[in-house]
Formats: C-alpha cells, sequence, structure tokens
C-alpha cells in the first residue's frame, strides 16, 4: 500500500519506517525533504521510503498519515492540497482541550478521517510487543472500509486494533486514558502500554 506521512517527528518517523519494513511504500511528507535529518530517516527507513513535499506525500498515498503538532494542522492540509476519497489517520493531539478530531474533519471534510494511535506514545509504537501480549491501538471513524484498512496497517506492524465505534466513544476513552496516564506515567514513564482483553464471541 502506498502511505503519505505527513509529519517527520517521532510519531510520523516511527510508524513511517515501521510500515516501510513491512513492505508498504511511504512517503514523508516535509518542508525540506532534502535536509539532513530527513535524510538520515530515510537512511534508517530503508529503500521503501522516499521524502516529498506535503503536497507530494498526500497525493502519493492511498492512506495519509497526520501526524504534526496541533498549530500546524490548518496549514499543513491545506499545503495537502485536496483528498478526496483518501483515508487520513488523524493522530494528532491538542493540549487546550479542544477536539483535534472535530478540528481535522472540519479541514478535511472530503477525505475518509480515521483517528488512531494518537493515545499511545511512539516508544510504545516502535515497540508494541509486550511478555503479556501487543499493546492495543483504539481506532475510532463513520467509515466502516476506511477503519478496517487501518486495522489491517495496525496489525502489520504488531498492534492489537480495536474499533471504538465513532467519535464520541473516542472522546470517552481518551479521557480514561487521559487519567490513567497522570496516574501511571510518574510509576513507568513513557514506554508503557495498555491491552484491552476480549473473549471471543460464542453461539448461545
Amino acid at each position: 500500500m502506498k502511505i503519505g506521512v505527513i509529519g517527520t517527528g517521532h510519531m510520523g518517523g516511527t510508524l513511517g519506517k515501521k510500515w516501510a519494513a513491512e513492505g508498504h511504500e511511504v512517503m514523508f511528507g516535509t518542508r525540506d525533504p532534502h535536509h539532513e535529518r530527513i535524510q538520515a530517516l530515510l537512511q534508517e527507513a530503508g529503500p521503501q521510503a522516499q521524502a516529498g513535499t506535503v503536497q507530494e506525500a498526500a497525493s502519493f498515498g492511498e492512506v495519509i498519515l497526520l501526524a504534526v503538532m496541533a498549530d500546524q494542522v490548518e496549514r499543513v492540509l491545506a499545503e495537502a492540497g485536496a483528498l478526496t476519497g483518501k483515508i487520513l489517520i488523524n493522530c494528532t493531539i491538542r493540549f487546550d482541550g479542544q477536539s483535534a478530531d472535530k478540528e481535522v474533519r472540519r479541514l478535511a471534510q472530503e477525505a475518509r478521517v480515521v483517528r488512531a494511535y494518537h493515545t499511545l506514545t511512539w516508544e510504545v509504537l516502535a515497540q508494541p510487543r509486550y511478555e503479556e501480549g501487543n499493546a492495543t491501538v483504539y481506532i475510532s471513524g463513520e467509515d466502516a472500509e476506511a477503519k478496517d484498512t487501518v486495522a489491517r496497517l495496525s496489525r502489520d506492524i504488531g498492534l492489537d486494533p480495536v474499533d471504538v465505534g465513532d467519535s464520541e466513544n473516542m472522546e470517552r476513552i481518551e479521557a480514561g486514558i487521559g487519567m490513567l496516564w497522570q496516574a501511571l506515567s510518574p510509576v513507568f514513564g513513557r514506554d508503557f502500554g495498555f491491552r484491552l482483553l476480549r473473549r471471543e464471541s460464542m453461539d448461545a
């Protein structure tokens, strides 16, 4: 699959490298594709990865990962151009009490927006396997087919995907994980994850 990654920080860089390692074609979208930091990222990502402008990455990808700081969202989506029919994975986070999900949906109404990866740190994304099992990634959105695609991409890189339904459900999960994070991060640091345990459905 062709994946455009908009954002080359810890989140975008980590996910892009892992998808490239699994054989997906990845283009990192950035202001300066020739910057030495981007070239170093490409060396780590391997032959399946390349770099371009934000617009080039958005045009390249069947799936687009939005992995930028909250104050850059409006600018980079304007640079990306038309995203009609494309799957846009929103993993941005806001710290001002506003909804990063609603903002992205407003700015990218033509895209098939899926919310994912924002409940995990990049350290967990880099190594999602624990002795007890793989870390769970929660996925939300209104487009079932788009969510299925993101679930497959998540399994490809060792995550346990769980579809939580719509945006309102995700907001509740975000609030719960936020409280758990405040309580547990002073003890465990950043490299800890959660796994949802569920039983196989059984016929009556």
